[in-house]
């Protein structure tokens, strides 16, 4: 399984803005990521997972979009926005340590940084970095990973051992970290 794990300290969403498709730039760059991580011509990657954190490392909120088991989504923004929506307001309602998969596939979770790194720690994990120098394919890529971008901190980067050698670029948006390691796993 390929996993994305895009990490935001926010992700202001409401329903007059999803209504309108009117979303912030927050909601427009997590939609973005699910339709470039899951969506190929007209098809679902059935092997990749989209998992959106949002909060501080001592309680996250997870929202996964799971290409296996995702139903009744299309690649659409709006559609994107709407079952995120409903997935925050499941996550308001979960207490630390809770876990839900709704109707449509999703699955939604509170936890903490290091709960959420061990529960996928049988996978490589991969960081984004800053680190001009870097190039895919002076590292070792696996398709079955976890690839972790951060927006606005190295807080789970700091988590993680044996970072040098599994750094990646870092473009300037998710999205496009996304699609180049879906381009570049594809050709594996």
């Amino acid at each position: 399984m390929r996993r994305f794990l895009i990490l935001f300290e926010k992700l202001p969403i409401d329903v007059v803005s999803v209504k309108s498709g009117q979303n912030g730039p927050e909601v427009v760059t997590a939609c973005r990521c699910v339709n470039v991580g899951l969506f190929v011509s007209g098809d679902l990657r059935r092997n990749v997972e989209v998992s959106l954190a949002i909060g501080q490392p001592e309680d996250l909120g997870v929202v996964t979009y799971p290409g296996s088991a995702l139903k009744r989504v299309s690649p659409d923004e709006r559609s994107i926005s709407f079952f995120l929506l409903k997935a925050m307001n499941v996550l308001r309602e979960l207490p630390l340590g809770g876990k839900k998969r709704m109707d449509n596939g999703m699955v939604v979770q509170r936890t903490n940084a290091t709960d959420l790194l061990r529960e996928w720690e049988s996978s490589r994990i991969y960081v984004s970095s800053l680190d001009p120098s870097i190039q895919p394919k002076q590292v070792d890529v696996h398709p079955q990973g976890l690839f972790l971008y951060e927006l606005t901190s190295t807080t789970l980067t700091s988590l993680i051992e044996n970072i040098p050698e599994n750094s990646l670029p870092r473009p300037p948006h998710p999205e496009r970290f996304i699609l180049d390691i879906n381009l570049y796993c594809d050709q594996l």
